[in-house]
């Protein structure tokens, strides 16, 4: 009797000891898939960033290029210098003397870009005063007369339409530039979560996709960050 005691006492030791084994394993490994999904996630946040710099330039650059376009480069560089005047007026709001030659600089600027916007603006009067014209004069025009002032209305036409033209080519591909950027982060960042939501479930922690909203220069986006659920 006293040797079955015995026995049934090492065996409950022993299960106790595989018990508590079991349970640290489980443990560490419950740690380490934690550590997962806290890498993934700080991972996924490095690529969302870098997503949202490379969305923001783009747009950046496509409100550049579309103001060149509308405004002419010579305007556009004097908006710039006319701007880093107005900051440095700030910076020297104390200094009287540097104000004055500021200022000096500023109504040069604004004169000549009273001239560059003024030129563009005689242009386009001149086109659209041409075209008015020629209008008028395909009513009284004979036949033989006709296609040549079709031919010459065309090409104004096209003249006056190619500012169009141009913004539209960079407004389609900023859009498709932008949209590549986001469906690229989009598919990578979910990949990620779903190979960690994988792994963890190995071990037999439960996770799944937390989505959360981000923008992209002018869009907003859904991006799938990884959650515990269950341990």
């Amino acid at each position: 009797m006293v040797r079955r005691l015995l026995v049934l006492l090492v065996l409950s030791v022993m299960m106790i000891g595989l018990g508590t084994s079991v349970s640290a394993a489980s443990d560490t490994e419950n740690v380490k898939a934690l550590e997962l999904i806290e890498k993934t996630n700080r991972e996924i946040d490095k690529e969302i960033e870098k997503a949202v710099k490379k969305a923001d330039k783009l747009q950046a650059d496509y409100i550049k290029d579309v103001k060149v376009i509308e405004e002419g480069k010579e305007v556009i560089k004097l908006k710039d210098e006319k701007e880093k005047l107005s900051s440095e007026l700030e910076t020297h709001k104390h200094d009287a003397k540097k104000i004055a030659k500021l200022e000096e600089d500023m109504l040069k600027i604004e004169e000549k870009l009273a001239k560059e916007t003024a030129k563009i603006e005689k242009k386009i009067s001149e086109i659209e005063a041409d075209i008015q014209e020629i209008t008028i004069s395909l009513t009284l025009a004979e036949d033989k007369d006709s296609k040549k002032l079709h031919d010459k209305l065309e090409k104004l036409t096209k003249k006056l339409n190619k500012r169009i033209e141009k913004a539209e080519e960079k407004t389609e591909k900023y859009t498709k530039d932008l949209e590549k950027v986001i469906t690229d982060n989009y598919n990578k960042t979910l990949e990620m979560s779903a190979e960690t939501i994988a792994k963890v479930a190995e071990v037999g922690i439960i996770a799944e996709c937390t989505w959360k909203l981000v923008r992209f220069a002018d869009q907003w986006v859904w991006i799938d960050p990884v959650r515990v659920v269950k341990l």
